[in-house]
């Protein structure tokens, strides 16, 4: 689950037109960081490192003035790429008006926005100072990497173990009372998850497994509020892994 979301006014747009905004100069007390060459290069180091994953695309916004620059790079392994398991997303942001940081996130979920909200299970921030700003990012961005690899193994892990449990009509409408019951699905999603269970939106999740009643859940958290959505996540993978995978 990962998501570019523009609530304050800025545009999607392509990577090529981060080539249109000028790069501001240096000054003693900034170091500009390009909003293309940024996004090439953690594209390109990421690549490099994640040797089992296959790029799935990109996606980009800039602020009406061009001067906040947000995107989300995302990766799926290739052993899971058919069965579309768990994405693996790199987030990104950047500024040529030093009204923030650059920054990059990354995880199996990621929320990146342009009212500055940028999450994942592992975040970078840096200041526009100093000679070595971006080999400074770029350096953190490969240690977050290899962290984020064994979180991703678990979750990946986890995904497998999911669909290898069967799981009854009635066993599903039981776990999803339960998410509801420890406030993880608020009633109204609690009502999606149902509806879901019963006529799910994506044919892959037809099959009666726990993974399948994971993703309805999943389905119904997608209205969460970005301030929430991560953390309603980590709760629901908890949750399910200690009721079922331990």
């Amino acid at each position: 689950m990962s998501n570019l979301l523009t609530h304050c006014g800025s545009k999607r747009c392509s990577l090529e037109q981060l080539l249109t905004i000028p790069e501001p100069d240096k000054t003693k007390t900034y170091t500009p960081l390009n909003h293309y060459d940024f996004a090439v290069n953690v594209r390109s180091v990421t690549s490099d490192l994640l040797r089992d994953f296959t790029f799935v695309g990109d996606n980009y916004a800039l602020s009406s003035d061009g001067q906040k620059m947000f995107g989300v790079l995302t990766f799926s392994e290739r052993s899971s790429f058919d069965d579309k398991f768990l994405n693996l997303s790199i987030g990104l942001r950047n500024s040529y008006d030093k009204s923030m940081a650059a920054g990059l996130c990354v995880g199996a979920s990621v929320i990146v926005c342009d009212n500055l909200m940028f999450r994942g299970d592992i975040t970078i921030l840096r200041k526009h100072t100093g000679e070595t700003m971006h080999e400074d990012l770029l350096d953190q961005l490969v240690t977050a990497i290899y962290k984020s690899q064994h979180q991703f193994t678990q979750l990946s892990d986890d995904a497998r173990a999911m669909r290898k449990v069967p799981m009854s009509t009635k066993a599903g409408f039981e776990y999803l009372g339960v998410l509801t019951g420890e406030k993880i699905l608020s009633p109204t999603q609690s009502t999606k998850a149902f509806d879901e269970l019963r006529n799910p939106s994506h044919p892959e999740f037809q099959e009666a497994s726990l993974w399948s009643c994971y993703n309805h859940a999943t389905e119904a958290l997608k209205s969460s509020s970005p301030q929430s959505i991560i953390k309603s996540h980590m709760k629901l993978h908890k949750l399910t892994r200690n009721l079922y995978l331990n």
